[in-house]
């Protein structure tokens, strides 16, 4: 079945962590060093004052958060920091920071961010809280940056009226709910990380994508693409992979980025969908005319033979 899914670039990733872990133990001269959790803070943190701190992150951001393994070099890490950004929801954070005895202040960063309001309202927290603890200002920054989601977040929803997704239905990961919906999408159902789906849960996705005629599944990276595979090559749905955090690819430097990847994959998917929709009708009328057609011969056929038995009988 076709799936719309990027590569995650493992070995790429890998460098990419090991580098900011390696860095950190040897921060520049008279920079303050904030540590992030996840991409997703170290990207805005990054945005707003990358040339004026040093920032790394924790996590590596192909894999969900929660169940990130900690290494002994994230407390060397920790250990440096004047500043930790953390979301609330990483249940090793206490211990890397009572391993760490660091001297940095913990601030939670706390509430979604995948779609261009919460993402701005996460923007504005970080920038408070680099204004409030380091003393820098990057207001004229943040002013930047929010531009900049704007005019994402205007494109990408002129893009979905013009294919008018919402006549598009779709069943996605529940963590991305709000960012699916945002962009004008039929949700018709969600669903929690596979390795919670019970076989009860799973048999009654695949009913109801049956009962709906959903066109579309949508998985979060982070959290696995079992279910959406199985459905794909299940009902032969549309597979679409999207990310919930940055530099997931060398490019994805920022959510914003990421919400412009995400959008572009989906449209992709809806215009697949749409091409095949348009080739089933055609197909269908094909089949048709097809069937008038035989029995047009059919009845040519039959008439004839009556013709020549009335001739034959008439000498």
């Amino acid at each position: 079945m076709l799936r719309f899914t990027k590569n995650v670039l493992p070995l790429v990733m890998l460098c990419i962590v090991a580098t900011h872990s390696y860095v950190a133990a040897s921060p520049q001269e008279g920079k303050p060093v904030v540590v992030c959790t996840t991409s997703i803070l170290y990207s805005i943190v990054y945005d707003l004052a990358g040339d004026l701190i040093e920032v790394y992150m924790i996590a590596n951001p192909s894999i969900c958060p929660a169940h990130y393994d900690v290494r002994p070099g994230d407390v060397d890490m920790i250990s440096k920091a004047q500043l930790i950004l953390y979301h609330g929801f990483e249940p090793w954070i206490n211990s890397l920071i009572e391993a760490s005895n660091t001297q940095g202040v913990l601030v939670k960063i706390s509430g979604p961010w995948n779609t261009p309001d919460a993402l701005k309202s996460r923007y504005i927290d970080v920038a408070n809280c680099i204004e409030e603890y380091l003393n820098i200002d990057v207001s004229a920054r943040l002013n930047a940056c929010l531009r900049s989601i704007d005019a994402a977040a205007s494109e990408i929803k002129a893009r979905a009226e013009e294919l008018k997704v919402g006549e598009v239905k779709v069943v996605c990961m529940q963590w991305l709910k709000d960012f699916v919906s945002w962009i004008g999408f039929n949700i018709v159902s969600t669903y929690g990380p596979p390795e919670k789906l019970s076989t009860s849960d799973v048999s009654n996705l695949v009913d109801t994508c049956r009962s709906e005629e959903v066109a579309l599944v949508i998985d979060n990276l982070q959290s696995g693409t079992a279910i959406g595979e199985y459905l794909s090559d299940e009902l032969g749905l549309i597979h679409v992979v999207l990310t919930n955090f940055p530099y997931t690819e060398p490019n994805l430097t920022n959510f914003t980025l990421v919400m412009r990847r995400n959008a572009k994959i989906l449209f992709e998917a809806v215009t697949v969908y749409k091409y095949r929709r348009k080739l089933t009708v055609l197909e269908a009328r094909l089949d048709f005319w097809r069937t008038i057609g035989i029995g047009l011969s059919i009845v040519s056929i039959v008439e004839a033979v009556l013709l020549i038995y009335l001739w034959r009988r008439s000498r």
